[in-house]
């Protein structure tokens, strides 16, 4: 015990030695130059608000700017006055589901043949999709082989294949109503 309190006090006396010796060194060296305060390249004008570029007026022309010129704050107020031009466009889907009516809100039994309608659409949309599934993964699987994948992943992806087409078929036993072929 004695010997780690002693080894430590030792330790700490020779790293207060070494940094005042280094920082001995470093009192000898000159000072280095002042560093002049440069303006931004795109601050505005003394006595200008920086918010004043996003709302034009007759005195107040709009500056060009690109986002890497301007700081976070500028190009936030930017993307909220022109938009963001990196945002993908909104696509609206095609097929809007139907919204139910306030007369199959207010009723049961109307609300449930709604949802049965609702539950209907879905599944018919999912019996049409398979088939261009099937014939995806049929492809992968065939490309698979020719590539040298392992047997067993080749043999997991059939049975999923098998599976997917056995599911359509079930489905479509059950819900006559929704197959595309009739």
């Amino acid at each position: 015990m004695r010997y780690l309190i002693i080894s430590g006090i030792v330790g700490s006396l020779i790293a207060a030695l070494g940094w005042l010796a280094w920082h001995a060194d470093q009192e000898d060296s000159p000072p280095p130059p002042p560093i002049a305060a440069k303006p931004a390249p795109n601050q505005a004008a003394p006595g200008k608000h920086w918010l004043n570029r996003f709302y034009p007026s007759d005195e107040n022309a709009p500056l060009l700017a690109t986002a890497a010129d301007l700081p976070a704050a500028e190009s936030m107020a930017e993307a909220r006055i022109n938009g963001e031009p990196r945002t993908p466009p909104i696509l609206r889907s095609e097929s809007r589901s139907e919204a139910a009516t306030p007369l199959e809100l207010a009723d049961h039994s109307a609300y449930q043949q709604y949802e049965t309608r609702q539950n209907l659409r879905e599944l018919a949309a999912f019996s049409k999709a398979v088939p261009a599934q099937l014939q995806q993964l049929q492809d992968d699987i065939r490309r698979g082989k020719a590539a040298g994948i392992a047997p067993e992943l080749i043999a997991k992806q059939e049975r999923k294949v098998a599976e997917l087409a056995a599911l359509r078929q079930q489905l479509l036993a059950s819900h006559p109503e929704i197959n595309p072929e009739k």
